[in-house]
């Protein structure tokens, strides 16, 4: 399979995950001008209500589309290329269906699960860890991280770089896959647990520290639509400098001046501490993540 072919993805699972990343590669996969390697997509969906759900969304697209509940098995069996984003807790019970692993064998399987390593999928799946001897009939299994903003098509997602290595193409497919949701990074994995934390507890950090800003705006008299609008665009611009290639200290220094307001408002940060509970916060995120396979780190903040 190339990188460019026409090829069937599954979607084992369409939750917080599944859902913004098969909406967009459908998204992308229509018109003339499309460059999609997908041309069909199955989502498995265990409910009727989320059945019903998705219908309804993408009642335009249901020529490219097919809801499946209920049958696992047939629809991996029917494509190509299978993204699991089932829940994390029900990944053991779905793997472990009857025929499933069969239906898989010599397929790309795309796991965007938190918490489970590709030696634990393919222990699940086989009994053991895939090596250089024993790849004859088994899926490729890709490790990925996103992040909830690929609900915005802004997700960082970090992709595994395991061995034995995947198939080129399957490496390009995933690359393909993941870039039309934001942008990818490929991580060994020893930083897989850490990207965890990293690039998926951040968004709600962040997300606590707008909240705050715009609270403390409506404090002072701004209507609490209005601080929406100057917090969320302060936000976004500056992330775009950041982007940019400009270093944190830099911009923090443009922003001050002697005397000044903003130079008040960073006191109070330095003297609360924000800086250091800020490290620690994300510290924290990083060994619960690295908790969950055993694995320790000399900056952990559990002994």
């Amino acid at each position: 399979m190339s990188a460019t072919s026409n090829t069937t993805l599954c979607f084992l699972g369409c939750g917080n995950l599944g859902h913004p990343i098969l909406k967009s590669l459908v998204s992308n996969s229509t018109g003339q001008n499309s460059t999609s390697a997908f041309n069909r997509f199955i989502a498995c969906v265990r409910s009727e209500n989320s059945e019903r759900r998705l219908k309804e969304e993408f009642a335009q697209s249901s020529g490219k589309l097919i809801i499946s509940r209920g049958n696992n098995v047939q629809a991996v069996q029917d494509s190509d290329v299978i993204i699991l984003a089932v829940d994390p807790s029900d990944i053991e019970s779905v793997l472990k269906q009857s025929g499933l692993r069969e239906a898989l064998a010599n397929k790309l399987l795309i796991s965007v699960a938190a918490g489970w390593t590709r030696q634990a999928l393919e222990k699940t799946l086989y009994g053991s860890e895939t090596t250089e001897s024993n790849t004859h009939g088994r899926a490729w299994v890709i490790r990925t991280l996103p992040n909830i903003a690929a609900q915005v098509s802004q997700s960082l997602t970090a992709i595994e770089v395991s061995e034995p290595s995947p198939p080129e193409a399957y490496v390009q497919t995933t690359d393909s896959i993941f870039e039309q949701v934001g942008k990818t990074v490929h991580i060994p994995p020893k930083l897989m647990e850490a990207t965890t934390a990293v690039a998926g507890s951040t968004p709600a950090f962040f997300a606590v520290i707008v909240d705050a800003m715009i609270d403390a705006a409506v404090a002072v008299g701004v209507p609490r639509d209005m601080a929406h609008t100057m917090v969320f665009q302060s936000m976004q611009g500056t992330a775009s400098i950041l982007q940019s290639g400009v270093h944190p200290a830099m911009l923090r220094d443009q922003g001050t001046s002697p005397e000044g307001c903003t130079i008040g408002g960073l006191m109070v940060m330095e003297e609360a501490g924000v800086r250091g509970h800020v490290g620690r916060a994300l510290r924290e995120a990083v060994t619960i993540a690295r908790l969950m396979d055993g694995t320790r780190h000399l900056n952990d903040t559990r002994e």
